[in-house]
């Protein structure tokens, strides 16, 4: 098992006795790139990740939204609109997608939630190992920010090429 297998498998038993946490729209709100944005990726939280479903009803309200959608086993993500929480269903994971999945230009994003098992202080992310998010987020110039429970932000991570680094990590 290489170094960031041991600690992705560390982070996840760490993640699962963490108390349920919400991201605040006001942690975004001073941040230049956000308040200058018109489109904003956000994901959409799953099990003991920072919940995104309360802010994602609030930027709804002054945003266009995208979503990530999964388009196959293989780590392929595409982005789709929403413009009401309404148009998501539960799909094959448990995991809220948009009913309709019609593609959305990624390079239209102007500022991206992401989520991560951990962060570090040079922006490096640890996810589940999938790779969906470093190939989304590659070549993409949109504002990339992580969050994360705060117990879960480190100095350093194992990390490498194929990781997308972070513009900013905010932690709750």
């Amino acid at each position: 098992m290489s170094e960031k297998e041991l600690f992705r498998k560390e982070v996840l038993k760490t993640r699962k006795s963490l108390p349920p946490r919400k991201a605040d729209l006001k942690a975004f709100e001073n941040n230049t790139f956000f308040k200058n944005s018109k489109v904003v990726f956000t994901y959409i939280s799953f099990e003991n990740e920072i919940s995104t479903i309360d802010l994602m009803q609030e930027l709804l309200k002054k945003k266009r939204v995208v979503v990530p959608y999964c388009t196959d086993k293989e780590g392929n993500m595409i982005c789709v609109e929403i413009k009401d929480m309404a148009e998501l269903k539960t799909g094959s994971y448990g995991i809220l997608e948009p009913c309709n999945p019609v593609e959305f230009d990624k390079n239209k994003i102007d500022f991206c939630i992401v989520p991560g098992l951990a962060f570090d202080s040079s922006g490096g992310r640890i996810g589940f190992g999938k790779g969906y998010y470093d190939r989304f987020l590659k070549g993409t110039n949109a504002y990339k920010l992580g969050i994360c429970h705060k117990e879960l932000f480190f100095a350093n991570i194992p990390k490498d090429e194929l990781d997308i680094l972070m513009d900013e990590v905010i932690t709750f």
